[in-house]
């Protein structure tokens, strides 16, 4: 049966509808691929020349899939419509649809809730057999004037049933200047983001992950992790395919949880058969005993870990443990922060905080600021301002408190990397937070991002932070010219980076986060 998958994310790596792709590809399903990436605002939708060459394309499809994130739900929509309207049976998942499927089954008769392996190769046999669909698991159906709402079922347990992501760019392509073409390996930016293992270990009340326990309580575990033998056969394809590849990008919420096993297996085989430099995410709760903590970095580095990205999210105990349901102190962050900084000639380490939050107090802030000021350098200050997402405990506390009386307040309508705009929307310590964005970048003994370490001091002393507290003139002046640089950054220099050659972006992709 002739398929069609279309992905809204801005990267045409899409390792989910990938997936979904080659597991229809081994039933015997003829699959197009289609990305469309839009960089800028998100309330920007596909011109009408986009959707005909798209309609074009795809003719002849019996079934359309199309992945969206809340943020390209609207241009997701534009899609959906625009098939249904032709007749084809048109299904929507990802990340928004299975944390939000009543919003979504508005607009769309077939609504995909959790993993989806399952749940598509089910619904594309039914549809080319002429067999009734409203049943599977998953799926929300809209059909002949009725709503069935079908229960989620377990997850893939074994993920190495998966079917390796579809990278045959044959029947793939990509909008391009308002033009879709064929993909081609530039498309990539000589990076592979995959993920070995799905789930995650904590419950921090900011993420959607909660949504997704709660989709699968009593169904299953999440955690799941790939075998040692799928994850470098993968990268092992991806390297034979793409030469451009400089860097494998693993994208496991946090990587240092894997047992000190599985570890031990992956670093020798990666070192000896893969032999490309790698990133990945962790946290300082999975590196809280030190001794097996350092064997696993070293396990790491010497396989060819170059960068870690560890997420504090704030230096406040109190914020930590009583909001965020984060149970790590601020002593622990400063020890794991120890652990890496002895591989600082191999390691490059950014530490991830959450900025922008109605509840913090001044108090609060200071203390980010301050464990910021005792881990050891070199380091990566990277500054995320926070979003309630809708349904996670945090945005229910705020609904509550009455911090969010509609959508905007949420944050959620913002472009993620406008700062100021961040800063206004939330009001409260808006000096401390304008300090603590303006030290995103590298830090180290003489500076934190753009300030001086010297002047970093004398700015938190507290006379000066009460009177910016109460004076908010210098912080509005000193926000908008950031607010500019910030667009600068966005429309300017990273079209122009898109642009560059793919060693070129490699090249930058090392050096970026280096801080020595």
């Amino acid at each position: 049966m002739k398929i069609s998958l279309i992905s809204t994310s801005l990267f045409p790596g899409d390792q989910g509808l990938r997936t979904i792709s080659a597991c229809l590809k081994r039933e015997g399903h003829d699959v197009k691929m289609v990305f469309l990436p839009l960089f800028g605002e998100y309330s920007q939708l596909y011109p009408k020349e986009v959707l005909e060459q798209l309609t074009k394309f795809t003719n002849g499809s019996q079934l359309i899939g199309v992945g969206t994130m809340a943020s390209t739900m609207k241009r997701a929509t534009q899609i959906v419509e625009m098939y249904q309207n032709l007749g084809v049976p048109t299904i929507l998942g990802g990340p928004h649809p299975t944390f939000f499927p009543e919003d979504c089954f508005k607009y769309c008769n077939i609504v995909a809730v959790g993993e989806a392996e399952y749940a598509f190769n089910e619904l594309a046999k039914r549809i080319e057999n002429n067999e009734d669909y409203s049943n599977v698991e998953n799926l929300w159906v809209r059909k002949n004037g009725k709503e069935i709402i079908n229960e989620v079922g377990s997850p893939v347990q074994d993920l190495d049933w998966l079917a390796p992501p579809d990278f045959e760019f044959k029947d793939q392509l990509i909008l391009e200047n308002n033009k879709l073409i064929p993909i081609e390996e530039r498309h990539l930016y000589g990076v592979y983001y995959f993920q070995t293992e799905r789930g995650c270990p904590q419950a921090c009340s900011y993420c959607t992950n909660n949504i997704l326990r709660d989709i699968y309580k009593g169904k299953s575990d999440l955690l799941r992790t790939h075998s040692v033998d799928y994850v470098i056969k993968e990268f092992l394809r991806i390297k034979k395919l793409f030469p451009s590849i400089g860097v494998f990008d693993i994208r496991d919420e946090t990587f240092l949880i894997r047992n000190v096993e599985w570890l031990r297996d992956f670093s020798k085989r990666y070192k000896e058969e893969v032999n490309i430099r790698f990133k990945c995410l962790s946290e300082p709760a999975s590196m809280g005993i030190e001794k097996l903590s350092d064997e696993k970095i070293k396990l790491l580095v010497e396989a060819g870990l170059t960068d870690i990205i560890i997420g504090i999210q704030s230096g406040s105990d109190r914020l930590n443990m009583k909001l965020y349901n984060r149970f790590i102190s601020a002593d622990q962050v400063v020890k794991a922060a120890h652990i890496v900084n002895k591989y600082k000639d191999k390691l490059s380490v950014m530490y991830d905080i959450i900025t922008c939050n109605p509840y913090e107090t001044k108090e609060d802030i200071l203390d980010t600021i301050k464990v910021l000021m005792k881990i050891p350098k070199p380091y990566f200050c990277s500054v995320n301002n926070l979003i309630f997402f809708e349904g996670t405990p945090l945005y229910k506390k705020a609904i509550e408190d009455g911090f969010i009386k509609d959508g905007f307040d949420s944050a959620t309508e913002l472009n993620y990397w406008d700062r100021w705009q961040h800063i206004k929307l939330k009001k409260k310590n808006a000096y401390l937070n304008l300090i603590l964005n303006m030290m995103r970048g590298r830090c180290s003994d003489k500076r934190y991002g753009v300030i001086p370490t010297w002047l970093l001091k004398m700015l938190v002393n507290d006379k000066i932070v009460n009177f910016n507290l109460s004076f908010v003139l210098p912080t509005y002046v000193v926000g908008y010219l950031v607010q500019g640089m910030d667009n600068f950054r966005e429309y300017i220099a990273k079209p122009i980076y898109r642009k560059m050659p793919t060693n070129f972006k490699v090249w930058y992709d090392l050096i970026r986060f280096r801080t020595t």
